[in-house]
């Protein structure tokens, strides 16, 4: 994971020297053959690369349970925090408080090597969101949110604890900005924890954002050593693993003197990485999507059904399950398909001749997932429209200002999974246009939107 760690003090290596020898303290086992790296001029920030080579399965560090910070073995009383029900929450809160706990925390050698400064959405101005125009992952940001559920259900928990442990008082300002700064530290360096059972012989993929058996929802901890990995889809060389009392990083093939260790995400477009991490990367590209709403589809189809039929095909598709907020559109050659089957049958259902989706209601079934000549029509015409968000080619990218060349990867990015869409049901017979004239198509629908 690519992050930069922005504060320009001169002790970065006395502090990461500092947080291996707490980690000693605490009980980890950290091997000889690695190294915690300075890695700002690759605008990497720290990380972790080896000094030896490393055959595959070598066990790089072990951390005790006892030392991954939750909100079970922060210092932090757990009754000051019993009024906030949500773990996500809760670990925000944690983390403020053993934050403001200062030296006194046992945690602050931890603390000192994490960033204070993110690149991540959250942190970014309205100028500079303008630079991700078209793409649905601003929807995605939730700034408005997190602000009101901090100021609700967080900052006055806080506020208790910090008069009763007699902690440094802030204004709610300042405790809603530390909120933030703590709930991206666990968006981007948290583990999802799960029992040891559970996995033994999988890996532990950072932040998974998955949910355990029956829909539990996996409760996080900040794990030392393990978030310091930067990771990379096609780099990636390292997990970390679970074992009855500690958690053990090892690699899962062989890796040379001088090279870095990686984690991996797991298959995140670029803009999700950008979201919740603050980076992007090429390797990442080709699981990049773009969700086409569910809105667009039904205003495209308005006028071709009449109204009454159409909400009623609507309805009947929402109670099959059919229906979504958005489908994602993936790239040509992907290992899930480049349109999702949902999408494919909510086509053909909103094509099909009245007669036959009548008998298709009547037996309770729904058309098949591959797309018609006419679904693809339809869908080449979404996919027109859908492009015509993204603003025109050929924009001028200030290349000193990280955050727009960022932006400019993602929206690149979402545009060409777009041509291949397009391109991809242009091919079939019957659609008249070519995938040439798709820049022409979008220009034409942004004109009168400028007038």
């Amino acid at each position: 994971m690519e992050r930069m760690d922005t504060r320009e003090d001169d002790d970065f290596q006395a502090r990461s020297e500092a947080f291996i020898t707490w980690l000693k303290e605490n009980g980890a086992s950290i091997s000889d053959k690695i190294e915690l790296a300075d890695l700002r001029q690759q605008g990497a920030g720290r990380g972790v690369v080896a000094t030896q080579d490393l055959p595959e399965d070598t066990e790089l560090f072990s951390i005790p349970r006892t030392s991954i910070l939750t909100t079970t073995t922060t210092t932090i009383p757990p009754t000051s925090l019993q009024d906030i029900d949500d773990p996500w929450l809760s670990l925000i809160a944690t983390m403020v408080l053993e934050h403001l706990t200062g030296p006194a925390s046992p945690w602050k050698p931890y603390f000192d090597i994490l960033p204070e400064n993110f690149d991540t959405l959250m942190f970014w101005t309205d100028d500079e969101l303008k630079y991700l125009e078209g793409s649905a992952v601003v929807n995605k940001i939730g700034k408005e949110g997190a602000d009101e559920t901090f100021t609700e259900q967080v900052i006055p928990v806080i506020g208790k604890v910090i008069k009763t442990e007699s902690l440094p008082g802030l204004s709610n300002e300042e405790l809603l900005a530390l909120c933030h700064r703590m709930g991206s530290t666990i968006m981007s360096y948290a583990f999802d924890l799960e029992s040891p059972s559970k996995n033994q012989e999988d890996g532990w993929e950072a932040d998974s954002d998955e949910e355990g058996d029956e829909g539990e929802v996996l409760p996080k901890g900040m794990v030392p050593m393990a978030d310091m990995l930067n990771a990379d889809a096609d780099r990636n060389n390292a997990k970390l693993f679970y074992e009855d009392d500690k958690v053990v990083m090892k690699t899962i093939k062989a890796v040379r003197a001088g090279e870095e260790l990686y984690n991996d995400f797991g298959s995140l477009p670029r803009a999700d990485l950008l979201r919740r991490y603050g980076y992007v990367t090429d390797n990442y590209a080709k699981y990049d999507v773009v969700e086409i709403p569910s809105d667009l589809i039904k205003e495209k189809v308005t006028g071709q059904l009449p109204e009454k039929e159409l909400e009623e095909r609507w309805e009947y598709l929402d109670e099959q399950g059919v229906l979504d907020d958005g489908y994602d559109i993936s790239r040509s050659g992907s290992e899930d398909g480049q349109f999702p089957e949902e999408l494919c049958v909510l086509l053909n259902a909103l094509v099909t001749p009245k007669a036959e989706f009548d008998k298709l209601k009547k037996k309770e079934k729904l058309p098949k997932a591959d797309l018609t000549t006419e679904a693809k029509k339809l869908l080449r015409t979404i996919l027109v429209y859908r492009y015509a968000a993204y603003p025109e080619d050929g924009a001028t990218i200030d290349s000193d200002d990280r955050r727009h060349v960022m932006a400019m990867q993602v929206i690149q990015g979402e545009k060409e999974v777009l041509r291949e869409a397009v391109a991809a049901v242009t091919e079939s017979a019957g659609n008249k246009r070519s995938a040439d004239t798709l820049q022409d198509e979008a220009s034409a629908i942004r004109q009168p939107a400028k007038k």
